[in-house]
């Protein structure tokens, strides 16, 4: 079969394969890439796939080997690699995001604040983030309000998400995605991962019955429809559907039977909500109590009320770096996170948060920065749209115009290690990739792709992006055929 392939790319590859400095009458001996992407482009489970693939040397500034690259396909999560790098080019590495606690109105000499009290969302997707120490952040702000001396709030407690627009959500993300917690939306002001975890226990038999002991974090106004069963199982395959804003919440599929306390994870409805309520909850354990409901600013608006006070503030809690959101966003693909720093692209750029605004800003700035950016077609900052375009060419090129800029080391390693990080750990060890290639994947169904940078076997610094779509054949099974074309980046030797 090997000898087959070489000659096939003896004979096409002065047409189809060349650097962009070689000439093309020139015929060359086929290299490792060229003949495990032959592999990948003859095998009979990518008969009706679309692969797009680019691999540029950066220290000659040349090609090195291209198929389809200009093509645009779904990308899935490699769309973060664009995001992630465009937000650091706007934001800079050390910039941090701000959430602001104050109050209206006045306290009087009886410890009552005739007011409300407002948490004034900055755009920060890390408040009480499990991936980051924010453990005790609600208890500071307990404290800050006690020695202000209010014992009592003459008013309510408002969550204000205005820093973003209404959008929660893409308009093209999928039903099936939105209500799961890889599925969270963005808000002005995000709470523990826009997350809430139903915990399940589930009978002893397939397709018994299974009810839920508990969600978190509470708030008054979720309503579930559990139709969970039990089953022969050893995984979570329930899945949750509901839009944005909206407390039912659909639960359907199977859990393990015969558990206690399986954890199920959803997003969240109205994250803003969820902390006004979240604070109101905790202010009330230590003696501090509110006059009326806890809200948000767009719950009062459609209710007629527009908050129009001057506001004090009482504390401003800092975000961690951008450098290190974007670290977690591409280390373990977090959409959440991905999201936001979309957003905020948006409004750094025209002072807008739309996903419009933002994916334009993105389109833009690199077609600024000398990208061709003809065929690339942006809907979200995380990779979950379906209606997403992108080349191997795109992604090369931007990853290549990183090189050059000061907040490289940050973006570099954000991107997990072949062999040892994140979504890369099952790959490439033992191989010329293992603790070499660094790379972000994406994953979603029919939808496979990579792209980073990996030193070839001559010492070359590759680029390189693979997208593939539509292949007959499981996930884990593309996956180990694009393993092997990396594997063939880092045995380069022309």
């Amino acid at each position: 079969m090997r000898l087959l392939i070489s000659i096939l790319f003896v004979t096409i590859s002065p047409l189809t394969l060349t650097s962009q400095s070689r000439s093309p009458r020139e015929v060359r001996t086929p290299s490792s890439i060229d003949l495990a992407l032959g592999e990948l482009i003859t095998d009979p489970a990518l008969k009706n796939a679309s692969i797009s693939f680019y691999v540029y040397d950066t220290d000659n500034n040349e090609e090195v080997v291209a198929h389809n690259a200009d093509q645009s396909l779904v990308t899935a999560s490699t769309m973060k690699v664009i995001t992630t790098a465009t937000a650091l080019e706007f934001l800079g590495s050390w910039h941090r995001f701000e959430t602001k606690l104050s109050y209206d109105g006045v306290i009087d000499t009886n410890c009552t604040l005739h007011g409300n009290l407002y948490i004034e969302g900055g755009g920060d997707p890390t408040l009480g983030s499990k991936y980051f120490d924010e453990s005790d952040f609600m208890l500071e702000w307990v404290d800050e309000i006690s020695k202000l001396g209010i014992h009592h709030i003459d008013g309510k407690i408002v969550g204000d998400a205005t820093y973003f627009s209404d959008e929660y959500v893409p308009s093209t993300w999928g039903w099936g995605d939105m209500g799961n917690y890889y599925g969270s939306g963005v808000s002005g002001l995000s709470i523990y991962d826009n997350t809430i975890t139903f915990t399940f226990e589930s009978g002893p038999n397939d397709n018994d019955s299974t009810y839920i002991s508990c969600f978190e974090p509470y708030t008054p106004d979720i309503r579930v429809d559990n139709r969970v069963k039990a089953g022969n199982t050893s995984k979570d395959e329930a899945y949750i559907y509901g839009g944005p804003y909206d407390p039912y919440r659909l639960i359907k599929g199977r859990i393990p039977k015969g558990v206690e306390g399986f954890d199920v994870r959803g997003a969240m409805h109205d994250p803003a909500y969820v902390a006004a309520f979240e604070l109101e909850t905790q202010l009330f354990k230590h003696g501090i109590t509110t006059s009326s409901s806890a809200s948000t600013v767009r719950i009062d608006r459609l209710n007629g009320f527009l908050d129009t006070a001057e506001r004090q503030t009482i504390l401003t809690h800092e975000s961690p770096s951008v450098s290190k959101i974007v670290f977690w966003t591409n280390l373990i693909s977090n959409n959440l996170f991905a999201e936001h720093l979309l957003k905020h692209i948006g409004v750094s750029r025209y002072h807008d948060g739309s996903v419009y605004s933002s994916t334009m800003a993105v389109q833009n700035y690199w077609s600024e920065k000398g990208v061709d950016m003809t065929g690339f077609s942006m809907n979200d900052g995380s990779g979950l749209s379906r209606a997403n375009a992108v080349s191997a060419r795109h992604l090369v090129e931007i990853l290549a115009k990183m090189k050059s800029s000061k907040h490289f080391d940050s973006f570099y390693s954000s991107l997990p290690t072949c062999g040892k990080t994140g979504t890369l750990k099952g790959y490439g060890k033992g191989t010329k990739i293992y603790n070499n290639l660094r790379a972000k994947s994406g994953t979603m169904t029919r939808v496979k792709s990579f792209a980073g940078y990996v030193k070839s076997a001559n010492g070359k610094n590759l680029v390189f992006a693979v997208i593939v779509n539509n292949y007959n054949c499981a996930t884990y099974q593309i996956g180990n055929k694009l393993e092997d074309l990396m594997i063939s980046l880092g045995e380069y030797d022309q």
